[in-house]
């Protein structure tokens, strides 16, 4: 396995609007990365996103994730509990300062942990200084929707 550390890794090469190379797929999915730690914070294909921040395990806990969820929004995913959340804040940051976003989807899991998606979504909107419209939805561990608000 050739592991030339100078080429970088393609997997995080920001790409949009990726086509299947082994035949049709039924995919809503129109960019790669889709890592919160692998997106830059300069990617063309947020500007004027609706985004869609989803914690790991909701597209696990919905067998029709992309197509109630997904739709034309751009998705992000991670781990609120397993990740570095002071990293998402500040990358969050960054992104929010930099790109225009039109809205904000958090879709997280009932569990507690799960609930620092929200908070850390929440704490890079208010350093970032923006006001985007932000709405969490939370799945309950079978997939069916328990709670949708706008978070203030």
């Amino acid at each position: 396995m050739d592991n030339d550390i100078n080429t970088g890794c393609p997997s995080c090469a920001t790409a949009g609007n990726r086509a299947a190379d082994d035949g049709p797929r039924d995919t809503r999915l129109s960019h790669w990365p889709i890592q919160i730690r692998l997106i830059g914070t300069v990617a063309p294909f947020l500007n004027n996103a609706d985004l869609l921040v989803a914690a790991d395990c909701t597209a696990f806990a919905v067998s029709d994730f992309q197509g109630r969820f997904l739709g034309d929004r751009k998705l992000l995913i991670g781990c609120p509990k397993l990740d570095d959340a002071r990293f998402y804040v500040n990358k969050f940051t960054e992104i929010f300062t930099g790109i225009p976003i039109k809205s904000i989807t958090c879709l997280r899991m009932e569990v507690p942990c799960c609930g620092g998606m929200t908070a850390i979504l929440k704490e890079a909107l208010k350093a970032s200084g923006k006001e985007i419209p932000f709405r969490e939805i939370v799945l309950g561990i079978k997939g069916d929707v328990i709670g949708e608000r706008d978070v203030a």
